[in-house]
């Protein structure tokens, strides 16, 4: 029976129990129907509103999701992974996979809190030697501030350029909106960084020579927790030395004009209780928390990402600069949001792998 068919059954019902042909349980029935087929109604109503979002997501950011979706076969090719049977669809890295390509012992999923995705990897290079405590990179995913995945193909690669550089990579999970705003977020990662900085001897690692990194929105987090003190715990802050940024957006208010495509009234209020409302939006905007620090930037974004245009990274890089921070802005020519991931890795690029070496070693 069609849904229209379905709504002219119930309104003759209703027109029954006017007519008082019909008792207190038939009019309960029916209204429980006439519930039913609104909750319904509604769900195709989202459901249809989803797509349509993430069809003009699409067509506005269409180079960088071409770039991923091609990246994502590209890898897959390399590591001899089944290809991604639709596009849009996530590819994770096995961790024995990670583990032999990067020439290390991996150890997964380690809880650094209670909750589902408060976890994370810790990648130890075989090259360490006994005894031998090694600085530690510790890597924030993006996703949005909605998902994500250390896990992601995408992500984990990265973890062997870490390792080829003599550092124990650690990539962490954290909850995303909306089982907690930006808040909840930034929690995590603190809580992250204090299990690293109290238990990570124990893989080898240095936890007074810590890197931290972020990409998209990980560079966000990462970029709220080091442009300025006050955010991390004193021993934390003591501890970082170093921060990469990559494609991250960093003023809010202006990036929210990124965002401007139709259904604004959609990502408008996504975006607005995820940053705990607009009066909120300059307070969690890194280039407005920028103060002098003891840390070295490297900040990176792709020439041609639509997502977090370079002129976002451009604009932190200028202020980190104005308040005398020790920083370097680098373009990676022809990539978009996510190669610029790749263009890090040794064994599709050369130029910004040696950027990485020298910004790691130096």
């Amino acid at each position: 029976m069609s849904f229209s068919s379905q709504i002219s059954k119930f309104f003759k019902r209703c027109a029954i129990v006017v007519d008082g042909r019909c008792g207190k349980e038939m009019f309960l029935r029916s209204s429980a129907i006439l519930i039913l087929f609104l909750l319904l109604f509604s769900y195709v109503s989202l459901e249809n509103a989803g797509e349509r979002l993430a069809n003009e997501l699409k067509e506005r950011f269409s180079f960088s999701y071409q770039e991923n979706e091609q990246i994502k076969v590209q890898l897959c090719d390399y590591f001899g992974l089944p290809r991604p049977k639709k596009e849009g669809k996530r590819v994770f890295m096995p961790a024995e996979t990670l583990a032999q390509y990067a020439q290390g012992v991996l150890y997964k999923d380690v809880s650094y809190g209670k909750k589902k995705n408060q976890v994370l990897d810790v990648l130890v290079p075989l090259s360490i030697r006994k005894g031998e405590k090694l600085p530690v990179f510790v890597f924030v995913h993006g996703g949005t501030w909605i998902g994500g995945s250390k896990d992601e193909l995408l992500y984990a690669q990265l973890g062997k350029e870490i390792a080829l550089n003599r550092y124990i990579w650690v990539s962490i999970d954290y909850r995303v909106y909306p089982e907690v705003s930006i808040s909840g977020m930034t929690r995590d990662l603190v809580a992250a960084l204090t299990w690293v900085y109290e238990h990570i001897e124990g893989y080898g690692g240095d936890p007074r020579r810590l890197v931290l990194g972020g990409h998209s929105a990980g560079a966000h987090l990462v970029a709220l927790l080091t442009v300025g003190e006050g955010a991390l715990p004193p021993l934390l802050y003591k501890a970082v030395q170093k921060v990469l940024l990559l494609s991250g957006p960093y003023d809010l208010p202006a990036y929210q004009g990124t965002l401007d495509i139709r259904w604004e009234d959609v990502v408008e209020f996504f975006f607005l209780n995820l940053f705990e409302g607009k009066k909120n939006l300059y307070r969690f905007s890194p280039v407005y928390r920028v103060g002098k620090t003891p840390f070295r930037f490297l900040l990176m974004v792709g020439e041609k990402d639509e997502l977090t245009p370079p002129s976002q990274t451009e604009r932190l890089y200028q202020v980190l600069r104005e308040k005398g921070n020790q920083v370097r802005f680098l373009l990676v020519p022809g990539r978009g949001h996510g190669g610029i991931l790749l263009a890090l890795n040794s064994d599709f690029d050369q130029r910004f792998p040696l950027e990485l070496s020298r910004f790691l070693r130096d």
